[in-house]
C-alpha cells in the first residue's frame, strides 16, 4: 500500500466525518478500523485523488466495481467530481457522455483489492446510477432518478430513489423509498426494499424482504425454490391472489382457499382491494404481512 496515500486517505474521511458528510461509523468502515478514527495529522493533498473534467457531463453514475469498497458522498466542498482512493494507481475517474465512471484501472492484477477502500466527492446529487458489482462494496446517498444494479457475489446499499432495476446473484442489496417501477430479480442472494410503491419480482433461489404501500395498479411476485416476506404498509388496498404448487403461502390476514394437497389457491383482500398483487410460489415459500 503507498503509504502517503493511505494518510492522505485517512484525513480525507476525517474530513467528511467532521462535516457530518459520514457517520464516525461510516468513517471507520472507510478505514477499516473499529476501534476509533484517531491518526496523526496528514495533509490532505497526500491522498491518491482523481478529479476529471467534464462540464458537460450529465450528472450520472456507471460504477464497476469489482473486489473495492466505494462510497459516494454529496460534499459541497467540491466544484467537480473527485475520486479519493486508499491506495495510488488503482481506480479512475473519467467524464464520458453518458456521466461519470469509476472502475479499476486497466491492467491490474486481480489480488488485493479487499484492502482498498474509495470515496466518491459529488457537488451534485446523482440522477441515474447503474452499478455493477461483483464481490465488493457499494453505498449510495439518495438518487434522484433510476438505480440499475447488477449486484455478484457484493453489496449494495442506497437510499432514495425514484425506480429501482435490479438483478441479485449471491449477494446483497438494500434500498429504500422507491417512489415508481420496481423490477428486481433474486437468483441466489438476498434483497432488501424499504417504502417502495410498486412490485415486480422474481426469486429463485434467493430471498425478497420488501415493504411498500400499495393503492392501485398490478403487481406480481414469483419464488421458485426460494422465499418472498411481503409487508404491505398501512395504506394498503390490496387484493391478493396466490398460486403455490409444492410450496408455502401465509398471510396475517384473513384469505380463503381451495386447492388439493400439491396444488394450493389463496385469495384475501386488504382494505378495499384496489390494488392486485398476484403470487406464485414452486417450491418456494411467499409471506405477506401487515405487521
Amino acid at each position: 500500500m503507498n503509504e502517503q496515500a493511505n494518510e492522505g486517505f485517512r484525513a480525507q474521511v476525517e474530513r467528511l466525518v467532521a462535516e457530518g458528510k459520514l457517520t464516525p461509523e461510516e468513517g471507520q468502515e472507510l478505514l477499516g478500523e473499529p476501534e476509533g478514527m484517531a491518526v496523526e495529522d496528514a495533509p490532505e493533498n497526500m491522498a491518491a485523488h482523481y478529479t476529471a473534467s467534464g462540464e458537460d457531463t450529465p450528472p450520472d453514475l456507471h460504477l464497476d466495481v469489482s473486489g473495492f469498497t466505494l462510497r459516494v458522498v454529496l460534499d459541497s466542498g467540491v466544484v467537480s467530481p473527485q475520486l479519493h482512493a486508499s491506495e495510488d494507481g488503482r481506480l479512475l475517474l473519467e467524464a464520458r457522455p453518458d456521466g461519470w465512471r469509476v472502475a479499476r484501472r486497466p491492467g491490474q492484477e486481480h489480488i488485493g483489492w479487499s484492502s482498498v477502500s474509495a470515496v466518491l466527492s459529488l457537488p451534485f446529487a446523482p440522477r441515474h446510477v447503474r452499478a455493477r458489482v461483483s464481490g465488493g462494496n457499494v453505498t449510495l446517498p439518495d438518487l434522484g432518478g433510476e438505480l440499475v444494479a447488477q449486484v455478484s457475489g457484493g453489496n449494495v446499499r442506497a437510499g432514495r430513489a425514484a425506480s429501482l432495476q435490479a438483478e441479485v446473484s449471491g449477494g446483497n442489496l438494500t434500498a429504500a423509498e422507491l417512489s415508481g417501477p420496481t423490477q428486481v430479480s433474486v437468483n441466489g442472494g438476498n434483497l432488501s426494499l424499504e417504502g417502495a410503491r410498486t412490485l415486480n419480482a422474481t426469486v429463485n433461489g434467493g430471498h425478497l424482504k420488501w415493504a411498500g404501500c400499495l393503492t392501485g395498479g398490478e403487481h406480481r411476485a414469483e419464488v421458485n425454490g426460494g422465499s418472498a416476506t411481503l409487508r404491505l404498509l398501512p395504506g394498503s388496498s390490496v387484493t391478493v391472489e396466490a398460486d403455490v404448487t409444492v410450496g408455502s403461502f401465509k398471510a396475517d390476514f384473513p384469505t380463503e382457499r381451495r386447492g388439493s394437497f400439491m396444488t394450493m389457491q389463496h385469495t384475501g383482500r386488504l382494505g378495499a382491494g384496489e390494488a392486485h398483487l398476484s403470487c406464485r410460489a414452486t417450491a418456494g415459500q411467499i409471506k405477506v404481512v401487515t405487521a
